[in-house]
């Protein structure tokens, strides 16, 4: 297919609202890096990693998307080899060895295995698996689990957590029946309540046992003040921002739980919050919306796509991104435990943007290439 063509028939609105996303990003990267002379660096690379982001974005819509089908696995494969060599070449920071350092800037391998193991499920799951048992699902637990146990050593609970609904959401999708989900699931909430006891480490513990007491706490005691000063400081700080924003928020820039630095790593783990504290309601509903158009935009155009790899790369890419932005949106107003997962597009960090725009520019190839199928399961 020419490249005219392939660009003409881009859901460009799809595009614009992946622009404005990294814009947002921007916008308020700029706003929780401005006084803080420990994170000023922030705002010039991330305005570089989104150019980066969206260049590269431009070209993988050029690409045929069946040559990624093909090479599916291999692209599996490397995305695994990628996080099984992290404890051999990988960097601390702040006691998990998540990143490659390069000069100037380091790499985190798990937003890219976000990418690969959507694309490694699709590949598996093109085949009719409308018949089949719990034993079906053994494949692709297996493509999508194992990245995920290696996330888990680094130890980043948060991202592999998100690996959980992409294959649930990808798997209903190819066919597998509501009741085998059930299990899955209900399999899934026993081995979190097994890997709490038995292999959660103690500062994974304590942020869901904050979150667990929170909810009945009488601020004035002793114990809760002294708690909230030590274990509960960043999402108690966060859910301060997020509720003194009101309406219409202080400004930009004038939040004061990002202007004075109460609220730490405010720019990537916490980033919603200062949203709330400086745009107020209308700026949080806002973001959510155009995740939300995003979302359903990604859905549109698996409804619309016939081929099944290419339909099942679409939920994937709308699980992950509506599954993290959610998760993320959650931790900040405290509705959940701490996670450490950064809002896509929108938080600080290169690979993260990298990954989820990868992800979204690939979606809208293949919409722009909508190819015929004369197997009877793709008309379903």
């Amino acid at each position: 297919m020419k490249v005219l063509t392939v660009l003409a028939r881009v859901d460009w609105w799809l595009s614009l609202v992946t622009i404005a996303l990294c814009l947002v990003g921007l916008l308020f990267l700029r706003s929780t890096t401005q006084d803080d002379p420990r994170f000023q660096a922030q705002f010039g690379k991330q305005v570089l990693f989104v150019i980066l982001s969206l260049g590269l974005g431009f070209f993988c819509i050029l690409v045929n998307y069946l040559r990624v089908l093909r090479a599916a696995f291999l692209i599996w494969g490397l995305g695994v080899l990628s996080l099984a060599l992290l404890p051999v070449f990988g960097s601390v920071i702040n006691g998990s060895r998540r990143w490659y350092s390069l000069p100037g800037f380091s790499v985190q391998p798990s937003e890219f295995a976000k990418l690969t193991v959507v694309i490694g499920l699709a590949a598996l799951l093109r085949f009719d698996r409308r018949n089949r048992a719990f034993g079906g699902l053994f494949m692709p637990l297996l493509v999508a689990m194992l990245p995920a146990g290696l996330v888990l050593l680094q130890p980043d609970l948060g991202s592999a957590l998100v690996f959980g609904p992409v294959l649930l959401a990808m798997s209903y999708a190819a066919g597998v029946s509501g009741r085998t989900i059930a299990i899955a699931l209900g399999v899934a909430c026993l081995a979190l309540v097994v890997a709490y006891f038995e292999g959660m480490h103690g500062y994974q513990k304590e942020r869901i046992s904050v979150w667990a007491q929170h909810w009945y706490w009488d601020a004035t005691e002793r114990d809760v003040r002294e708690i909230l000063r030590g274990a509960a400081y960043q999402p108690w700080q966060a859910l301060i921002a997020m509720g003194s924003g009101g309406m219409a928020g202080f400004g930009l820039g004038e939040g004061p739980q990002n202007r004075y630095s109460f609220l730490p790593y405010r720019s990537e783990d916490y980033i919603f919050a200062v949203v709330g504290e400086e745009t107020g309601w209308l700026g949080c509903a806002l973001v959510l919306l155009l995740y939300l158009a995003l979302v359903f935009g990604l859905l549109r155009l698996a409804m619309n796509i016939r081929e099944r790899f290419g339909r099942l790369v679409c939920v994937g890419v709308a699980a992950w991104i509506g599954c993290q932005s959610l998760m993320h949106a959650a931790v900040c107003c405290w509705l959940v435990p701490s996670t450490g997962v950064p809002m896509p597009m929108v938080s600080y960090g290169g690979s993260s943007v990298l990954a989820t725009v990868l992800g979204v520019a690939l979606c809208l190839g293949i919409g722009a290439r909508r190819e015929p199928v004369l197997a009877g399961d793709g008309f379903r």
